[in-house]
């Protein structure tokens, strides 16, 4: 298998570990964070071996107030602490929250990138 599809799937495991739903695909329930490539998806780094980036989106609550950030805020902070467990991630810095818009739906989202090598 790759090393790209094993860091995903590392990153997929600590998270849920952590206890946060994660989506690979557009279908999803949010509250949850959706794994797709990041841009550039593969680097090589300056330890031996290949780096994954993978950009996440939080996805709370449907945005309709303050609680729907507050959901956001302890959604990112469940995401870096499960991220916390692997060794060698570079933890996310997290962008702005938004209205982000699926199915008809407005959803308070955050976006980052993470860079992973698997082990």
């Amino acid at each position: 298998m790759s090393t790209l599809l094993v860091s995903r799937g590392e990153i997929i495991s600590a998270l849920e570990a952590g206890g946060v739903r994660v989506a690979v695909t557009g279908r999803l329930t949010a509250p949850c964070v959706l794994i797709e490539p990041g841009d550039p998806w593969s680097e090589w780094g300056r330890m031996p071996g290949r780096n994954g980036r993978w950009r996440l989106s939080a996805i709370a609550g449907k945005a309709d107030s303050e609680a729907a950030l507050a959901a956001l805020a302890d959604l990112i902070d469940a995401i870096d602490l499960a991220l916390k467990a692997l060794y060698g991630i570079q933890l996310p810095q997290w962008s702005r929250p938004l209205d982000l818009e699926l199915g008809g739906t407005i959803y308070a989202a955050t976006f980052a990138n993470v860079t992973y090598a698997s082990s």
